[in-house]
């Protein structure tokens, strides 16, 4: 009891701080195409740089085509520079941005008729909507965008979406 009482206290501490101070930094969660670890640092000017580290394979990847087989996951490391707007709605952004992925991933190589291993690395466009919920640290977003692989299976391509939610501080 005593240790989610201080936990709690913590918590309103840290939001309250964060409200008093200008957003440099965003932590979250993203579902969909990665799933997994989001990080936002605001550079300002209306720029930001995000981190995605997660996996693929959970929806719309698994059982695609995907070189000489079928996709089956992926573990992802992805990094996007990003432009970010302010709309007429109060609390809402547009954002776009493109950037990279590094991924290892599985797949089935229907030629060998067994799983493989791969590393991919290709470009990746986004875009989305982000809101700040007012009074709270925390904003909302979704987003979407292609994924073009340079590398292994040249110019494979499909579409990342997710929504979420990042701390901001």
């Amino acid at each position: 009891m005593k240790n989610g009482l201080l936990f709690a206290g913590v918590l309103l501490l840290v939001a309250n701080l964060a409200l008093a101070q200008k957003q440099e930094w965003a932590v979250g969660l993203r579902a969909g195409e990665p799933t997994g670890l989001n990080i936002k640092k605001y550079l300002g000017s209306g720029n930001a740089i995000e981190v995605n580290l997660g996996r693929n394979g959970w929806g719309y990847y698994r059982g695609r085509n995907y070189w000489r087989g079928e996709f089956r996951n992926s573990i992802v490391l992805g990094v996007n520079y990003l432009w970010q707007k302010s709309t007429k709605t109060q609390g809402l952004d547009l954002y776009y941005g493109f950037g990279g992925q590094l991924s290892s991933r599985r797949y089935w190589d229907s030629d060998d008729r067994e799983e493989k291993d791969a590393v991919g690395f290709g470009l990746t466009g986004v875009f989305g909507l982000e809101y700040f919920i007012p009074d709270v640290p925390i904003s909302v977003f979704v987003d979407f965008g292609p994924y073009l692989e340079l590398v292994p299976a040249t110019a494979w391509i499909n579409i990342d979406a997710a929504i979420g939610f990042r701390v901001n501080f």
